[in-house]
């Protein structure tokens, strides 16, 4: 099955089982795919000495509906290859540089969220978390989801009713089964997801109170009641993964710590049960492993 929005690699894993017209047509499109993008179906037959129905069928092999289709395809997967052909080496220069480009791009994005504004919705976050009668997280994806099993590890031992989920089918159905003085914390690196954003309007029909944490200018947070924006990092090399759940977890951290202090000695209860239980299996276990 082709995957038209990598096409390009579809057309090289073609090329050695080719022949004739065919053949043909791939190899000038890989020798320089980008002049491909801009040129006619029949400028391109001349150039290459076939005829315009034999580049249509090429293309229709591909899974494209005709030429015009195919460069649209191929233009997406140019801006694709091109991100990643811009690697930086990752074994060249001293410890000092490599480890320290890391090292800053994680304290950028800790910095981001290190401000008075962000702490009052931390506050705000809490607040609704702490007061809630049942609590679901829903994440996707790669750190978002883990957040979001990460959100349900803090919150349950501070005594707090929580479920987290990373499905979009069981977050659209659990968001349809809360109701007024729930909440719905969603953790999103884009705030883009549509199902995310779904799952978020659903929730708030029910009356139930919505958090974000997410982009300020995304869709996901447009449709919270209250948001903890967390902007993704831009400029970062595409081998590199993205700082963006570092601020998440400070974030998360820190909705935590206030919903702790703000119970009080009935968490402090939880977490010592929590502790008791575990202890035997350990000399020394915190909140967890």
């Amino acid at each position: 099955m082709t995957a038209l929005n990598d096409i390009l690699t579809t057309i090289r894993e073609r090329a050695p089982h080719e022949d004739g017209v065919n053949l043909k047509i791939g190899e000038e499109i890989l020798r320089d795919p980008a002049s491909v993008v801009d040129v006619s179906i029949k400028s391109f037959a001349n150039r290459i000495g076939v005829s315009e129905p034999s580049v249509i069928r090429y293309c229709r092999s591909i899974g494209c509906e005709g030429f015009k289709e195919f460069k649209k395809y191929l233009t997406q997967s140019l801006v694709l290859e091109q991100k990643f052909t811009r690697l930086e080496p990752a074994l060249d220069g001293d410890g000092d540089e490599r480890f320290g480009r890391l090292s800053g791009s994680i304290a950028a994005a800790l910095r981001s969220v290190s401000e008075t504004e962000h702490f009052d919705r931390i506050d705000a976050a809490a607040k609704a978390l702490m007061t809630a009668q049942n609590i679901a997280v829903f994440g996707l994806g790669g750190s978002s989801a883990v957040l979001a099993m990460e959100a349900q590890n803090r919150f349950f031992r501070l005594g707090l009713h929580v479920i987290a989920h990373a499905d979009s089918y069981m977050q659209r159905m659990t968001a349809a089964t809360l109701k007024k003085g729930d909440t719905v914390l969603i953790i999103s690196s884009t705030g883009q997801p549509p199902t995310l954003v779904e799952a978020a309007r659903i929730a708030r029909t029910y009356g139930a109170t919505c958090i974000a944490m997410a982009p300020a200018a995304s869709p996901l947070a447009a449709t919270a009641d209250l948001v903890v924006p967390i902007e993704l990092a831009t400029n970062i090399p595409y081998h590199q993964p993205n700082p963006v759940r570092f601020a998440q977890l400070f974030v998360l951290d820190g909705i935590a710590d206030r919903i702790a202090l703000m119970i009080g000695k009935p968490a402090m209860e939880t977490l010592r049960r929590v502790s008791s239980a575990v202890s035997p299996q350990q000399s020394y276990l915190p909140t967890g492993d």
